[in-house]
């Protein structure tokens, strides 16, 4: 069952977790690797079995590796592969089952594969599935059990399915599930234990499935919470094992935690860790093994560490003395 299909008709509740009840750190800002390769306007992540992070920063043009213990180094820039295919604005990545880091430049309408030895190759370009099939912008990727690769892109308003062989087809376009359901701006991708692939569309405000078969139906559109449409602008998504959906929204400071049952808990806001590390333009959401969230903060130049609500925080904060911080 898709995590989408998990959310009910109707959300129940919007919590906020006050400032006691936070558990965030800090785990990379604008300096960068320290070595004179900065980070600016961070807007992709992603996590490997070894528990490294990888940080892409659109306005500096790199991507950077954060290890479990902290050390930071720069291992990808803007001269991409170093034989004319750069990397412009990363906006979004993936690792794969053999530890490949997948990155989508959003400036250079390409996918660049780097393998754990460092080899880089490119998976799909500008010229996307063809003739009428272009791809431009792409903003989301994601891999799915069997090695097939997924890119939405935004200005050409479809998503890309690119097997292990090379082949390249296109799986959505701007007609999306029907007149009254268009895909406009794709900007987010994922893929469920059925191998269903959902596509949100930012200024559709919506989230299409499309089949194994093909066929093609929204599952998720604008939702009234507190009179607010929570739905407007979706940008980052990511589920965790308990499907729990994290979402983040273009231009806000701030991303939710969404129950299987409906309930909305902001995790995060402007106040970022609440020690003077602001969350700004809340970017890339991506989960950890061990349940914790990383969010990027596009405007703020900086990625966070996240434990959200549950026994390991509570933990913590009982550790620290804080109590539980349940939301009220």
């Amino acid at each position: 069952m898709s995590a989408w299909r998990l959310l009910p008709a109707l959300c129940l509740a919007l919590v906020s977790l006050p400032a006691s009840g936070q558990v965030v750190r800090q785990v990379i800002d604008a300096s960068g690797d320290g070595a004179g390769h900065e980070l600016r306007e961070p807007r992709s992540l992603a996590l490997d079995a070894k528990g490294n992070l990888y940080v892409g920063a659109m306005g500096s043009a790199n991507v950077f590796q954060v290890t479990p213990e902290g050390r930071k180094r720069q291992i990808l820039d803007a001269k991409g592969d170093g034989k004319g295919n750069p990397l412009e604005r990363p906006i979004a990545m993936t690792v794969d089952a053999q530890g490949n880091l997948l990155v989508v430049g959003s400036g250079s309408h390409n996918v660049l594969k780097r393998t754990p030895q460092g080899k880089l190759t490119r998976l799909i370009g500008a010229e996307g599935a063809g003739p009428g099939k272009q791809m431009r912008r792409p903003t989301a990727i994601a891999v799915d059990r069997h090695g097939n690769v997924y890119v939405a892109a935004a200005k050409s308003r479809n998503a890309f399915k690119i097997e292990p062989s090379g082949k390249i087809t296109q799986i959505v376009d701007a007609q999306g599930a029907g007149p009254e359901q268009p895909l406009e701006f794709a900007n987010g991708i994922a893929i469920d234990d059925q191998d269903n692939v959902y596509v949100s569309g930012n200024n559709s405000g919506n989230v299409l499935q499309i089949t194994p078969a093909g066929a093609i139906r929204q599952v998720m559109g604008w939702k009234d919470v507190d009179g607010v449409k929570f739905l407007a602008g979706p940008s980052g998504v990511a589920v965790d094992r308990e499907r729990n959906v994290y979402v983040t929204r273009s231009g806000f400071f701030n991303f939710h935690q969404v129950t299987p049952q409906g309930v909305i808990t902001r995790l995060m806001d402007q106040s970022g860790d609440g020690k003077g590390h602001e969350l700004k333009a809340a970017g890339a959401v991506v989960v950890g093994p061990d349940g914790d969230v990383f969010v990027s903060g596009t405007g703020s130049h900086n990625c966070f560490r996240v434990v959200p609500p549950g026994p390991r925080r509570d933990a913590i904060l009982k550790a620290q003395g804080a109590g539980s911080g349940a939301a009220k």
